[in-house]
């Protein structure tokens, strides 16, 4: 029986650096050879491939922002149409090593056929993400694809575009720009972290777990940077149905000292006092003054407050870490 990795020892290279430098130079195979060619172990080759994709490819924003459709061939049998396909992913693949741009398909694509020359099975994992404060309760949007490498009857899972950086965005919600920034926390992911915000289209691909849709979609929302961080304790759902009167327990365990801890809720708001921008930020300092602040217990680490619930018209509580949303939880009052 093939078994879930839950965990794996961190793998890592003193020549990280040196991997992310090495140059493509028009054969695929030659470029996998050359990334691999220190590599003691199929984990360490999938680290070498890994470490090359996020360092060297970026997210093709402008290629996402056209929305184009899925392309379909016209052919006579299922041999043909393969044979079609297989030759447009080949086109497809040399577009994004030349170019050097991709969007989370070719990221994926792309990882498993170097997996595939260096002899590790790999998976595509097409599914659902979400990343947004509005998608608790919901499954989020079904447009992403990420990787799960098979070492040893073990899954590992990875998401090599989300590992690679991020995207900034137009006020009309398209992107306009790629920002290269390695995020560890999609290498090797545990299934229970990674689900917090992915689930494959194909459940068959949760090898060995409980976890379902009906939990994926009530997972709270947890802000990006916060999600290597962070261990929720209480409330585990991002759905809560209290009474009017009840006392909802928080309590979370996290790495980082939280100087200032506030919460939001539909029904009353700290006015907005600091500015965040990828620049840094700016004060008002009128604001700063009519903030209100929670003073939670703290006890290994683990942070934990009480909220009650006074009126039946609650409908969400954000919980904030120094003035930035980093929990948010959707409220339904039962009779």
């Amino acid at each position: 029986m093939v078994a879930h990795a839950q965990s794996a020892e961190p793998v890592s290279f003193e020549n990280e650096n040196d991997i992310s430098q090495v140059k493509y130079k028009g054969e695929l195979s030659e470029l996998v050879l050359e990334l691999t060619k220190n590599s003691k172990t199929e984990l360490e080759k999938a680290r070498a491939i890994f470490v090359w994709i996020t360092s060297n490819i970026s997210y093709d924003y402008k290629l996402f922002n056209k929305n184009k459709r899925s392309k379909h061939f016209k052919c006579k049998d299922k041999y043909e149409c393969d044979l079609k396909l297989q030759k447009w992913n080949n086109k497809i693949l040399q577009r994004i090593l030349n170019k050097k741009k991709a969007i989370c398909s070719g990221f994926s694509d792309l990882f498993k056929k170097m997996c595939d020359i260096a002899g590790i099975e790999a998976i595509v994992i097409e599914g659902y993400i979400k990343n947004q404060p509005s998608q608790i309760g919901r499954m989020g949007i079904l447009d992403h694809a990420w990787n799960a490498v098979v070492i040893n009857n073990q899954y590992y899972y990875l998401d090599a575009t989300w590992a690679a950086g991020y995207c900034t965005k137009k006020d009309n919600g398209k992107l306009n720009g790629f920002v290269r920034k390695y995020n560890g926390y999609y290498w090797l992911t545990p299934v229970d972290k990674l689900s917090r915000n992915h689930f494959p289209k194909d459940t068959l691909k949760l090898v060995n777990s409980t976890y379902n849709k009906k939990l994926f979609k009530k997972n709270p929302y947890i802000e990006g940077s916060k999600l290597d961080k962070i261990e929720i304790v209480s409330p585990v759902s991002g759905v809560l149905n209290p009474k009017v009167g009840d006392t909802i327990h928080f309590a979370f365990q996290y790495s980082d000292a939280i100087k200032k801890l506030q919460i939001n809720t539909n029904l009353v708001r700290n006015p907005k006092a600091i500015k965040f921008s990828d620049g840094g930020y700016s004060i008002d300092e009128m604001a700063l003054k009519k903030q209100k602040y929670v003073v939670p217990k703290v006890i290994d680490g683990i942070y934990s407050f009480d909220y009650i619930v006074e009126k039946p018209t609650v409908r969400f509580i954000e919980i904030l870490f120094d003035y930035r949303l980093a929990l948010k939880y959707v409220v339904k009052v039962t009779p």
